[in-house]
């Protein structure tokens, strides 16, 4: 017979403090967890409210250096767009639209956007496309920042005020002997006034040309990479980035080798690369490096990002030199 009967002797309630304690003690570490975790978020969110609603100054291009800038090419609007984006072979080039061009020279814009002046340039464009391309520059910029203006994203509402026959061109060397000259643009306007024509395409320089089947062929005027970086919207320059490396996506039969870029941002990029996603989701954005366009993106979506992944990526050396641009210690 046991010396105790059964149960008697022992504290039936402490198995069941001992729980209570075990549970006690995890709500409470529970508790503390989510209440760090809503102190980081609650932290988080207001630092970066801060940091995406700040108003940055505009970004100048670096001609030396790494220039991102947006082309306003909303997806789907394609017969009503100032750029265009194509690739041939592996290489993006941008090229003004027939539509840009018209809504450039148009005689509402100003005293020097009319027949006159669109015939000069469209006359240089095809007997010397160097100086051609000088004097259009500041027709594009006007228009862009005139556009930037009727959206609310900056710009300046009197930008074609400011084209003059004053103003001065800096028309680059065309050779590696010769140097760049700086005119006037009313001189470069006379220069180039007795060629005729001015609508938009009639010869070959720089714009698309006829096509032998009766169908309405769109003519472009392409635009070399150094003037894509200072006539467009500057979005980032290589001062916000911080680093990133190349990697080879899958073989794809169709299209052949590709490369994705990924690439980190400072908070600074981050945030006017945020800031510029919201308001042009669907357009592309132009790399140029050092006087090249190395690469395309597009930007999809609203993007709140400390890291970019610019996919199909068809040059290899191309997407190599983009970073490891990036990540020199010091750029400009």
């Amino acid at each position: 017979m046991p010396l105790f009967p059964p149960g008697e002797g022992e504290d039936g309630g402490a198995p069941a403090r001992m729980r209570y304690m075990r549970e006690r003690g995890t709500r409470k570490l529970i508790a503390g967890l989510i209440a760090l975790f809503a102190i980081w978020y609650v932290v988080g969110q207001i630092q970066d409210h801060i940091l995406l609603a700040k108003k940055w100054p505009p970004l100048s291009p670096v001609l030396n250096g790494l220039t991102v800038v947006g082309v306003l090419n909303p997806k789907g609007n394609y017969t009503r767009t100032l750029f265009k984006v194509t690739t041939e072979n592996t290489a993006a080039r941008v090229a003004l639209t027939e539509y840009g061009w018209n809504s450039i020279f148009n005689p509402n814009n100003g005293q020097l956007c009319n027949s006159v002046t669109a015939a000069a340039i469209q006359h240089a464009l095809n007997v010397d496309d160097v100086a051609g391309e000088a004097m259009l520059a500041p027709f594009i910029k006007a228009e862009v920042e005139y556009m930037m203006y009727q959206h609310h994203q900056g710009g300046d509402a009197t930008a074609f005020s400011k084209l003059t026959n004053s103003m001065l061109v800096t028309v680059p060397p065309e050779t590696l002997h010769s140097g760049p000259r700086t005119v006037t643009m009313g001189s470069l306007i006379k220069e180039f006034s007795s060629g005729g024509g001015g609508n938009f395409g009639d010869s070959s320089g720089g714009s698309g040309g006829g096509s032998g089947s009766g169908r309405s062929v769109e003519h472009l005027i392409y635009l070399g990479p150094k003037t894509v970086a200072t006539v467009c919207p500057v979005v980032l320059t290589g001062a916000q980035f911080t680093g990133g490396f190349t990697e080879e996506e899958p073989t794809n039969l169709i299209t052949g080798p590709a490369w994705t870029d990924y690439m980190d941002l400072t908070p600074e990029g981050r945030s006017r690369f945020f800031q510029w996603s919201h308001s042009h989701q669907g357009e592309d954005l132009i790399f140029v490096l050092k006087g090249q366009i190395v690469c395309k993106g597009n930007i999809g979506e609203v993007l709140d990002t400390s890291s970019w992944g610019i996919e199909n990526i068809r040059d290899e050396n191309a997407a190599k030199k983009l970073v490891d641009y990036v990540n020199q210690p010091v750029h400009p």
